[in-house]
């Protein structure tokens, strides 16, 4: 009786897991459907519902994992993919992409341990449902060689247990397979070609490739192997499998992308300058013309009055405390610049300069048009050229570059052609900015190319700055001289930026009378940190209702920061402004007491240093940040700030609250950073630095 009950059990337990299996494929289907429709972005959340519901679906967990990537959420998608993992390790195309995740490089090292899923997998393909032949381009590579030796001793005629039975051939020292003749060439051709590219033996796969035909080339193996090769020391490995999937995949943008990177009948293609470097000519031994010696020409990516967000508000910053130190500095805008920025295509002719509060900025380009910048060789000698004749009017004793590459090399370009010396200023690298949205592109070529090229510059700049100990401690990994490096980290206008009295008509048009005011104000994106700010403000509602969050800004993320808070039910607690007119943004820092910058743990957020916080404390407001590195050099923790544990929804929670119950603390914090940032953070006073490596220069 026992046995009967426990045999119903397991029977209505199956039939419940295959009605289930049956409703998730459905729901499956309509997602996808819904994604061709309305767009990754609108379908994320039913994703998210689905994964709810059906938390054992590997296949859903992929699918959410994918959408997320789409939305440009690795961190989130290397989770999912996870999951697909935990529940179904023998999932093949989630081990791919969790693989490649998993390998972003962050402060030049690697980051994410695969081995365990590597581990999982070749315990999995015992499963009677697994792919064995797509688990041989996994399990080869990373050498589990018993797993191998049990596929290749499986009975059933498989395709993978063929392709096994050719690895441990192979692995005995047999230097050939000899594949059978027959109706069944093909099938042994498929599985010898698949075994040679996970032995990374590229040149016999493609010779063996090359003639098979198109139905028998193993797709997938080969997209693997190209993903190794552009991630090793030799990416110019995979130009050759790149042509094998354009042959059998003629439509597929990626493969035609890659293989645009290494396109070889370009002067000099953005392939050879990854290989080889950029070509900076050598320094003239003397100057051109005869240099004023505090003339200053300071190049930039883009500048008042067309932009005014931080790069802008830096360079304005600096430049003005430049002039009044007795240098003459000029900003220059880039080749191409404004008419190559959204929305600015159709501006029309624009003046050769501007002046912004003293300041010139003047403009290589003042016609419309765009300026192609591929091949990145042919834009920079196009751009150090016009640099060349703008400088030989200026007279300038130093070029000074401010990030990027693009700025960097053409300003180095010239400056050594005219034999004077340069600076380059790395505010950013722009390489990992992008990486840290999107981990996949990290192991991209292109992204290889942008590290090489920031470093070019910087090693060959007679002096760099950098804004942060992280980005110079990176340069250096690079193989720039760290002797040459100075840092010169953001400020803020004091004189601008100073505590006001609370504007109590716009508390009251805010509902935000009686209330300690959590606010940021700044750019809303992804890496800022701010879904962990809603989620500490929603375990906080749980216990008070004291607190409102003010979040004040626009971005990316803005709609959907706004529909989690809805999802979290934070209406009454939490209020988005979107963005407010650059004059009145004085008025709504005068509201807040307490100021969160919770960035995430991710490389740009470790390196770059946001300007907010200078400007919070610069209006007396107690500061709370995250502990990246980039922002625990600009808080000593409990004096200028409070410093939580990076991506720690509970230590902000917990830093938060003891704000919010020590009005004291908050007026301590907030006293010793307005102090500090007046003695050390205005631009006036880091000017100075700057000022002096000018004399250096000037001197030699």
């Amino acid at each position: 009786m026992i046995g009967q009950t426990r045999a119903s059990a397991e029977w209505l337990k199956s039939a419940v897991d295959r009605q289930r299996g049956k409703e998730a494929r459905s729901l499956r289907r309509l997602l996808e459907a819904s994604k061709a429709k309305a767009g990754a972005e609108a379908t994320l959340a039913r994703y998210r519902n689905g994964v709810a519901r059906f938390p054992r679906d590997a296949d859903l967990w992929y699918g959410y994992g994918r959408t997320l990537l789409e939305t440009k959420r690795s961190e989130a998608a290397l989770e999912a993919f996870a999951q697909a993992l935990h529940h179904n390790p023998a999932h093949l195309m989630a081990l791919e992409y969790f693989v490649s995740l998993s390998t972003i490089a962050q402060f030049g090292k690697r980051k994410g341990d695969i081995g365990p899923a590597i581990d999982s997998l070749a315990v999995a393909i015992d499963r009677r449902d697994a792919d064995t032949f797509g688990a041989l381009d996994f399990l080869i590579p990373h050498g589990r060689t018993e797993a191998i030796h049990r596929i290749a001793g499986q009975r059933a005629d498989k395709l993978g247990t063929a392709a096994a039975k050719i690895a441990v051939a192979l692995e005995k020292g047999v230097e050939e397979f000899d594949i059978p003749q027959g109706h069944d060439t093909a099938r042994h051709q498929t599985a010898y070609a698949s075994v040679l590219l996970a032995r990374g033996r590229y040149t016999s796969a493609v010779l063996l490739l090359q003639s098979m035909s198109d139905t028998s080339v193993p797709v997938h193996a080969v997209r693997r192997a190209v993903r190794r090769a552009l991630a090793g020391k030799r990416p110019e490995s995979a130009v050759p499998l790149l042509h094998i999937l354009k042959r059998v995949k003629p439509q597929d943008s990626w493969v035609s992308k890659q293989l645009s990177e290494f396109d070889e009948t370009k002067r000099v293609s953005n392939y050879m300058l990854t290989r080889a470097g950029f070509p900076l000519p050598p320094r003239s031994p003397k100057p051109r013309y005869r240099p004023h010696p505090k003339k200053v020409l300071y190049t930039l990516h883009n500048a008042l009055p067309y932009h005014s967000a931080g790069y802008a508000t830096r360079t304005h910053g600096l430049l003005s405390g430049l002039n009044r130190s007795g240098f003459d500095v000029e900003g220059v805008t880039r080749l191409g610049y404004p008419f190559d920025m959204p929305g600015k295509a159709d501006l029309g002719p624009i003046e050769s300069s501007h002046l912004v509060d003293g300041v010139t900025y003047s403009h290589l380009s003042t016609q419309p048009g765009l300026e192609m910048k591929k091949p990145l060789f042919d834009y920079v000698q196009r751009y150090a050229a016009a640099l060349e004749a703008f400088a030989s009017q200026r007279k300038p004793a130093i070029l000074h570059a401010a990030s990027n590459h693009w700025n960097g090399l053409a300003t180095v370009t010239a400056a050594n052609r005219l034999g004077i010396p340069s600076v380059y200023e790395v505010r950013g690298l722009w390489e990992v900015t992008r990486g840290s949205r999107n981990p996949e592109w990290v192991d991209s070529g292109m992204y290889r190319m942008i590290a090489r090229m920031e470093a070019d510059a910087a090693k060959g700049a007679s002096r760099v700055l950098t804004i942060t100990n992280a980005l110079k401690e990176e340069l250096i990994r690079r193989g720039v001289d760290g002797e040459k490096i100075l840092v010169v980290p953001n400020g803020v206008d004091t004189g601008r930026f100073s505590p006001l009295t609370r504007d109590e008509d716009l508390a009251e048009r805010l509902h935000l009378q009686d209330k300690t005011v959590i606010g940021y104000i700044g750019s809303v994106l992804d890496y800022e940190g701010l879904e962990l700010l809603l989620e500490a403000a929603m375990l906080l509602k749980k216990t008070r209702d004291d607190f409102h969050v003010l979040i004040v800004g626009d971005g990316a993320e803005l709609q959907r920061f706004r529909e989690l808070s809805e999802t979290y039910a934070l209406q009454d607690i939490v209020t988005f402004t979107g963005r407010v007119p650059h004059q009145d943004v004085e008025k709504y820092y005068s509201l807040v007491d307490i100021a969160p910058f919770p960035r995430l743990p991710l490389a740009v957020c470790e390196m770059v240093s946001p300007l907010k916080p200078f400007e919070a404390m610069a209006m007396g407001k107690a500061v709370v940040a995250s502990n990246v590195a980039a922002l625990a050099e600009i808080v000593q923790d409990r004096e200028t700030g409070l410093l939580h544990q990076k991506g720690s929804v509970e230590d902000l929670r917990r830093v938060l609250e003891e704000l919010l119950d020590d009005a004291s603390l908050r007026e301590l914090i907030a006293t010793n950073g307005l102090r500090w940032v007046r003695d050390a953070r205005d631009w006036e006073t880091l000017a100075t630095s700057v000022t002096t490596v000018y004399e250096a220069l000037t001197a030699s």
